[in-house]
């Protein structure tokens, strides 16, 4: 297998990149409920109302989590 293949079948890398990648769509289903009437999003079946720490949390633990898994990658 090429070098620049391995990280994709790697499972600690998909380990690190399977949360990272729940925060992100939690985060962009919290970005598109600015958009919405009541400001609220569905997590776990629930109707959450937005809170303004919400999408800088959100954002800073899908920049961490994605970091991690590119440092899998790389060391990989």
């Amino acid at each position: 297998m090429p070098a620049a293949e391995a990280w994709f079948s790697d499972p600690v890398f998909w380990i690190a990149a399977l949360p990272a990648l729940a925060v992100s769509g939690l985060l962009v289903q919290m970005v598109a409920s600015l958009f919405t009437c009541c400001a609220t999003f569905r997590l776990r079946g629930r109707t959450v109302r937005l809170r303004w720490w919400m999408i800088p949390v959100a954002a800073a633990a899908s920049i961490a989590l994605w970091g991690v898994a590119a440092v899998l990658a790389v060391q990989g």
